[in-house]
């Protein structure tokens, strides 16, 4: 959303600032040891120093008012913006350990929605075939409101949104509601992508980590969302289990997660340190393959001049790529690029999670959990059950348990919650 507004003052949503705040521990799943993780609530800190003892983790609170004090760190908020950087200099940061202006300019290029045209078209290069429906970018409400009129069941997305915002589904062809959402988000954004919504099969996502210009595959994430794209939970796992129960719907799953670990060495990596999730969809072929021959001819005409883009294009938004369909027979297809995000994930979490707090074989459920107000009281949960710091049972409140929180984070051993 900071990204959307590209503005160096943001102010985030009062729901939003909310969960930051009481979800503020998570980042110590992912977190390397030694890590230091910014708070200034000493019950963060305390829940903290609960987790370490339990889990065996290694990170300490840090309070604002002490980055001056620190030197050659590395600084990894959930998502650089201008105000990120804006605020972490205000509270003592050294130059050095946040990206310049110019830096973060470049990431929100990165992270503009036509990203995914480009991988999508440099996969189907490199594969030798299209896996998916290409999405497309349109600029004008006519162009949207023909393309739905087309394929009717399609989502229309902004360039920038988070968990599920700035998602609209279509399901009856062109109304007056869409019509009007598209004009405003075309104001706020100039563009919007189109996609042929697909028979969903199963969510998933693969987290990236990148590097020294390269990208490093640290986990998978299995998780479901809502009729109107946002994150309802995750399955929790080991990597071995989670991608196991991938590649029985999917078994060239291996040989997708290696192309797009190639396009982002190209394309991301060399520009990006840090987390990166990429949202994934397995789905009933069956759908692609009939509409195939109908599709390579309505999308020719969606078509924007290029149909090839270079970096350059992408971070300046001239380009909107496409290609025509190929045909798949498999009976489950794969988009391999729904949406990037250069950032930790809600899925990077859960690998983490999956691979540190469970035993091998052991699966759960994680879900962030909401209650309207402080007098409202939370669902209760299962007691714990630990053997040699492994939850074999029960639940876990993994955020700091506070009497003011609205927002929770759990994770419960072998069981989806509602």
């Amino acid at each position: 959303m900071a990204l959307a507004t590209g503005g160096i003052n943001y102010v985030a949503p009062p729901f939003a600032m909310r969960m930051a705040s009481d979800l503020a521990v998570l980042p110590a799943f992912i977190a390397p040891r030694g890590s230091l993780l910014i708070t200034d609530s000493d019950l963060d800190a305390e829940w903290l120093e609960h987790l370490n003892a339990t889990f065996g983790f290694d990170v300490k609170a840090v309070k604002r008012h002490e980055l001056r004090h620190l030197s050659n760190c590395r600084i990894m908020p959930w998502g650089w913006c201008l105000d990120m950087r804006r605020r972490l200099l205000k509270w003592g940061a050294s130059r050095d350990s946040v990206p310049s202006k110019e830096e973060i300019y470049h990431l929100r290029g990165l992270s503009h929605r036509r990203i995914s045209v480009l991988m999508h078209l440099r996969l189907q290069e490199l594969l030798n075939r299209q896996l998916c429906p290409t999405p497309v970018e349109l600029a004008t409400t006519p162009e949207v409101m023909d393309f739905v009129a087309r394929y009717r069941q399609s989502f229309i997305k902004t360039p920038w949104s988070s968990s599920g915002r700035g998602i609209y589904h279509t399901t009856d062809g062109t109304t007056p509601e869409l019509e009007q959402w598209c004009n405003g988000a075309l104001k706020r954004q100039g563009s919007v992508l189109c996609e042929v919504a697909l028979d969903k099969v199963m969510d998933l996502a693969v987290e990236f980590y990148c590097e020294n210009g390269k990208a490093a595959t640290r986990g998978y994430s299995v998780f479901e969302t809502d009729s109107h794209s946002q994150y309802h939970h995750s399955l929790v796992a080991s990597s071995r289990v989670l991608k196991n129960k991938i590649e029985e719907l999917y078994p060239e799953f291996d040989t997708v997660v290696n192309a797009v670990r190639q396009v982002l060495d190209e394309l991301v990596a060399p520009h990006y340190t840090g987390w990166l999730g990429v949202d994934m969809l397995l789905f009933n072929n069956a759908q692609f393959t009939m509409h195939n021959a109908q599709s390579a001819t309505n999308n020719a005409q969606f078509t924007m001049h290029n149909s090839q883009c270079t970096m350059s294009e992408l971070q300046a938004g001239e380009a909107s790529p496409h290609s025509p369909h190929g045909t798949h027979h498999n009976i489950v297809g794969i988009n391999p690029c729904v949406e990037l995000n250069l950032r930790p994930t809600m899925g990077a979490i859960t690998s983490c999670l999956g691979d540190n707090i469970l035993p091998h074989g052991t699966t759960a459920t994680f879900t962030i959990e909401q209650r309207g107000s402080t007098s409202q009281p939370w669902q209760e949960l299962p007691e714990p059950v630990l053997e040699n710091k492994k939850l074999v049972a029960g639940a876990l409140c993994l955020t700091t348990p506070s009497p003011t929180a609205l927002y929770r984070a759990i994770v419960v051993v072998g069981s989806a919650r509602n």
